[in-house]
């Protein structure tokens, strides 16, 4: 049936599993695949020693940051831009996908120039110490040079997904990640580049990935148009897109400033424990893939059926892909937790980087089980415009809880407080969730309010 219609005619009509479950599967494979090229990256680098592994993490807050940026703008002009399909009013979505690719491009820019001016204050300031500072320089350079390609093609991935083509968003990234994971041997080892050779992979691969995404919005497959005649009309509507995406800068914005401090913290311990949670943040994202795979199947259909006003589609959508993450996340978390050692081992043989991390992840895994309510309630409320409640729940997990708690629970406890800080985090923005998943089950009943007889 979903070949016959349209785009738009499916995310209104097709049966809620059936599509969800469509929907999902190229999602979570192009999550994963991003993931998997993290996970690579990150084995390949831990060749050159713990130092190097340890560069990564510091690093990693930078990449945090202007992803953030693609994120919030390709989340916040694409929920607008769902909702405007969903009620038809295609010349607003031409300007929100038109005015977020082009101001993506513009901020990534301003970005990439500033860290490259501060470089080095700046990696002393994400906990980079001496014997990892060259390896982190070698591989920021690049990383800050990719600024405005991952903004943009982050942006662009976004929208494409909010226009109801995640298949076609989902295979540009897996293109560019997995020529990524081809690159890093390459150009790490063969041609003896080290850490900046991983980072020009990323560079070279991202950019192969924005180009893909370019050709579906210049062929006009994409559903939504990039030409610069449509930007007065997203211009208008900055505030919208800012406030709309306000959840994904707090959520991405404050997992970088959370890197930042937690490789910071771990510096006191030495590098075996900023490789050990550099590793386990890494395998953390790619576990994390199946909540953002789920989501990212929700939004398009939720913004969709809310702005063209089926309330009660929406709630079936809603309450579909709660069950489907609930159920799915315990089924990836649990045996990873149970081959801790051996997961950790395959990245360092240090035995203190594997006793630290292996008891990281398995808390890491536990705190999992718990993401699949928060990650899709989260990203509901911001594709049906809830911007306080979504952004609240947004910026809970490494803003309100996690900040706190990394400045007092590691120096109370020391490395085994540092490892317990994020799952301690995850525990208290689930319980936040959970008056804000109740409250969306009432406001989005699966069955139409019974209207009152005409007299």
């Amino acid at each position: 049936m979903s070949k016959s219609l349209t785009k738009e005619q499916q995310l209104a009509r097709e049966a809620v599993p059936h599509l969800i479950l469509r929907l999902s599967v190229p999602a979570i494979t192009g999550v994963l695949v991003i993931s998997l090229y993290g996970i690579m990256d990150a084995w390949f680098i831990s060749k050159l020693g713990t130092s190097a592994i340890g560069a990564v993490g510091v690093a990693f807050s930078i990449s945090m940051l202007y992803q953030a940026i693609g994120y919030t703008l390709g989340n916040g002009a694409g929920s607008l831009l769902s909702r405007a399909l969903g009620a038809g009013d295609r010349q607003a979505a031409n300007g929100l996908s038109a005015y977020a690719f082009w101001l993506a491009l513009l901020l990534g820019t301003a970005l990439g120039a500033l860290g490259l001016c501060f470089l080095a204050p700046l990696l002393r300031l994400l906990g980079a110490t001496e014997s990892i500072y060259p390896y982190a320089h070698d591989y920021a350079v690049y990383l800050l040079c990719a600024a405005p390609v991952v903004c943009a093609s982050f942006t662009l991935n976004n929208l494409l997904r909010s226009a109801g083509r995640v298949t076609r968003a989902s295979v540009a990234f897996a293109v560019g990640n997995l020529l990524n994971i081809f690159l890093d041997p390459l150009l790490i080892f063969s041609l003896d580049m080290g850490c900046a050779g991983a980072a020009m992979a990323t560079l070279i691969s991202q950019s192969t990935a924005l180009i893909i995404l370019l050709a579906a919005f210049l062929s006009g497959n994409a559903g939504v148009s990039l030409h610069p005649k449509h930007l007065l009309i997203g211009v208008r509507r900055t505030g919208e897109i800012f406030t709309t995406g306000l959840p994904s800068l707090l959520r991405q914005g404050f997992a970088g400033v959370a890197s930042a401090l937690t490789t910071h913290q771990a510096a006191l311990f030495g590098d075996g424990a900023i490789a050990a949670l550099s590793v386990v943040s890494r395998l953390f994202q790619l576990l994390y893939s199946f909540c953002v795979g789920i989501g990212q199947a929700l939004m398009p259909a939720a913004g969709y059926c809310k702005g063209a006003g089926d309330l009660p589609r929406t709630g079936r959508l809603y309450r579909f892909a709660l069950w489907y993450s609930s159920i799915l996340m315990p089924i990836v978390a649990i045996p990873t937790a149970l081959l801790a050692e051996r997961v950790i081992g395959l990245f360092d043989t240090n035995p203190t980087v594997i006793a630290w991390g292996s008891y990281a992840l398995r808390f890491t895994c536990a705190a999992l089980i718990l993401h699949g309510p928060i990650s899709v309630t989260n990203l509901f409320l911001q594709a049906t415009g809830h911007r306080f409640s979504a952004s609240l729940l947004a910026g809970a997990r490494q803003g309100l809880f996690f900040l706190p708690l990394i400045l007092w629970v590691p120096s109370a406890f020391g490395i085994t407080g540092l490892l317990l800080t994020q799952p301690l985090a995850d525990l208290l923005t689930f319980l936040l969730s959970v008056p804000l998943l109740l409250r969306c089950l009432r406001s989005y009943p699966v069955k139409r309010t019974p209207q009152p007889a005409r007299a």
